[in-house]
């Protein structure tokens, strides 16, 4: 019968990553002190977006055997996942000395030589935030209104405005109550909207993700409101804490730069009426001291909360 190592290695190749590291930890049991199996354990984890528990594997192959450059192999990717680049840098260039160079390793030069030129991209661009992210992908909308009226705005215009507003929201209650507080839907209406109408439209989300048949009855009278309000744009602000569902962190293929599973965060989706490419997501980790990490972007489609809202 083949051992649990080689046991596990086959699932690894079928991609069967949670019965692999089951594999790999009964191994580990087996023989505590081998380097390999947690350098294997590592990878498998990280394959399975536990960052965490990946990083613990890596570190103890490095204790275990200092001088194997696969260790730092596998420190280097998961702090690659977790988007800290510099270090993940630092620590690939420690195992390629290990192991006798760049040049005895193609797979680890090429990672060195890509993220060598991805941090050299990131210090002369400035730093994504939320209120960039939030303009630029509102920007084809907002050109095609202002050609529509004949000038441009000052400023961006209403829509420019509105996400520039949104984005202060957000980060005014992450740093009044971390990453615990009300959801909400924020509505901009449209100009067909009713004269009276406020600039913006803010509705309280406290109870809409707690089950399937609460967040289908939410959406129902969201789109009615949005009809109502001809809005031009919808920006939802949800913290992670507040979603029973759906959880969408759950799901294959979560982002690893969003963080682990336990991650706390902040989900912001917005909707833009009319044209391709209207509907965006971001995951904003948070961190203890109520500041938020870079915006990760996230496949509307399948890391959305809410669906379409704007018809």
């Amino acid at each position: 019968m083949s051992s649990y190592k080689d046991q596990g290695n086959e699932e690894f190749k079928k991609e069967n990553y949670l019965k692999a590291a089951a594999l790999y930890t009964k191994a580990i049991k087996e023989d505590p002190q081998n380097a390999v199996l947690f350098s294997n354990r590592s990878a498998a984890l990280l394959k399975l977006n536990k960052v965490t528990k990946a990083l613990e594997d890596a570190e103890a192959c490095i204790s275990l055997k200092p001088d194997w450059e696969k260790g730092y192999f596998r420190k280097g990717a998961v702090l690659e996942a977790l988007d800290k680049l510099q270090e993940a840098l630092d620590v690939y260039q420690a195992a390629a000395r290990l192991g006798g160079g760049e040049g005895a390793n193609k797979e680890l030069a090429v990672k060195i030589r890509n993220l060598a030129k991805l941090l050299k991209f990131k210090t002369t661009h400035k730093e994504e935030t939320l209120e960039s992210l939030l303009l630029a992908a509102v920007a084809p909308a907002a050109s095609a209104a202002a050609a529509a009226n004949g000038a441009s705005q000052p400023g961006g215009g209403r829509l420019a405005g509105f996400c520039r507003d949104m984005a202060a929201h957000a980060l005014e209650r992450v740093a009044e109550s971390g990453a615990t507080f009300p959801p909400s839907v924020h509505f901009l209406p449209g100009p067909g909207s009713a004269p009276h109408e406020e600039r913006e439209e803010h509705v309280s989300a406290a109870a809409a993700f707690g089950s399937p048949e609460l967040l289908g009855g939410f959406v129902s009278g969201m789109r009615a409101e949005a009809a109502r309000l001809a809005a031009e744009a919808v920006v939802a602000v949800v913290p992670k804490a507040a979603v029973a569902y759906p959880q969408l962190w759950t799901r294959k293929g979560w982002p690893a730069a969003a963080g682990p599973k336990q991650q706390p965060g902040l989900f912001v989706q917005l909707e833009v009426r009319g044209g391709a490419g209207r509907r965006h997501a971001w995951f904003l980790p948070v961190r203890p001291d109520k500041t938020t990490e870079t915006p990760v972007a996230l496949n509307v489609e399948d890391f959305g909360l809410l669906p379409t809202l704007l018809g």
